[in-house]
């Protein structure tokens, strides 16, 4: 039998799914990861306020924008460390296959952040957000007909 992982995840929260098969028909739910950050408001994880700085012409002052998007920085160090979570399952020979089923944009964070050899052992990714879905029923409804 092959034992098959299906993460559903977002920015804020990832969810593993686990079946026995590859109908995945029996899934059951083996661990949750939250991630608080990305839920907070931009401002409260950066700085109190942002630096000023001068005009360039004229005597006026402003408030200068960070250089990057506090949101989407804690989102990729997220994906970074689910997929560092992933990777050490794998070494455990924890699960044969793996189902990323993510929204478009942190599918596209996840895959950058795996390593070659998780790469290998990825079957499907599904570009849906289906980790806010209550039971794993409704996770499977989304899925491929077979898992691997």
């Amino acid at each position: 039998m092959a034992r098959v992982w299906v993460v559903a995840a977002d920015a804020a929260r990832a969810r593993v799914f686990e079946s026995a098969n590859r109908t995945g028909h029996a899934l059951r739910e083996v661990e949750t990861w939250v991630n608080p950050e990305v839920r907070q408001h931009a401002q409260a994880l950066g700085a109190d306020r942002p630096g000023r700085v001068n005009d360039s012409s004229g005597p006026g002052r402003h408030a200068m924008e960070p250089p990057t998007d506090l949101k989407e920085v804690e989102a990729e160090r997220f994906a970074r460390e689910l997929a560092k979570w992933l990777d050490q399952a794998r070494n455990e020979q924890r699960f044969e296959h793996l189902v990323i089923a993510a929204p478009p944009h942190f599918l596209g964070q996840i895959r950058h952040s795996l390593s070659a050899q998780l790469r290998a052992m990825v079957s499907s990714e599904v570009g849906k957000d289906l980790c806010h879905l209550e039971r794993p029923e409704q996770v499977r409804e989304h899925l491929p007909d077979f898992l691997c």
